[in-house]
């Protein structure tokens, strides 16, 4: 009986090929995150993760730390020009008169004034631009939040980055769940000595 090497080669390879496909369907599987079941009361999200993760963040984030940094800049410049003005005068005192004295200390009052009332401007241009670049990042993992909810019939969805959350079943997270959504790779897992969530 002649054996015939290429028929046994063929049937291996197709049996290697299936067997390799069978092993990547059951990783994939192994791998995907389990939903919660449909309609339990309350899951958790890491709102963290998703502020960091969600697409635009990171460019939100430097744009913001930039136009931050640019802001600090300018009230260091305005601080050095008072605290410039108020060496000057503390040099001259001695020989200023009265009158001069009290206006050098009045147009130095004057510059502190305007360097706090600036700042407290750019504390709130600050926030109006964290809010401008922030808000459709947030606006839209808040949409595919709520849709998640709905679609799952969940009653409440935490967020485990903010105080009061103790401890929780893992299964309840869906946070990669919404990264998914938002066409996002979930972030490595967490270590297994470090608390979560």
């Amino acid at each position: 009986m002649k054996v015939n090497w290429k028929e046994i080669l063929d049937m291996a390879l197709a049996r290697l090929i299936v067997a390799t496909v069978l092993v990547a369907i059951f990783a994939q599987a192994g791998q995907a995150q389990q939903l919660p079941a449909t309609g339990s009361p309350v899951v958790y999200v890491r709102g963290q993760v998703l502020l960091q993760q969600a697409p635009g963040a990171a460019e939100a984030a430097r744009t913001f730390e930039r136009e931050l940094a640019d802001m600090r800049t300018e009230l260091q410049q305005q601080a050095a020009v008072v605290d410039s003005m108020l060496q000057d005068y503390q040099r001259q005192e001695v020989l200023l008169s009265p009158q001069a004295k009290e206006t050098k200390q009045q147009e130095i009052m004057n510059l502190r004034t305007q360097l706090q009332q600036r700042q407290v401007e750019m504390d709130g241009e600050a926030q109006q631009r964290q809010q401008e670049l922030l808000g459709p990042i947030l606006e839209q993992v808040s949409e595919v939040i709520e849709s998640v909810r709905t679609e799952n019939r969940y009653s409440i969805v935490l967020d485990a980055s903010k105080e009061g959350l103790v401890a929780a079943d893992t299964t309840l997270d869906i946070t990669n769940i919404v990264l998914s959504r938002l066409g996002v790779s979930a972030p490595p897992p967490v270590d297994e000595g470090t608390p979560q969530p």
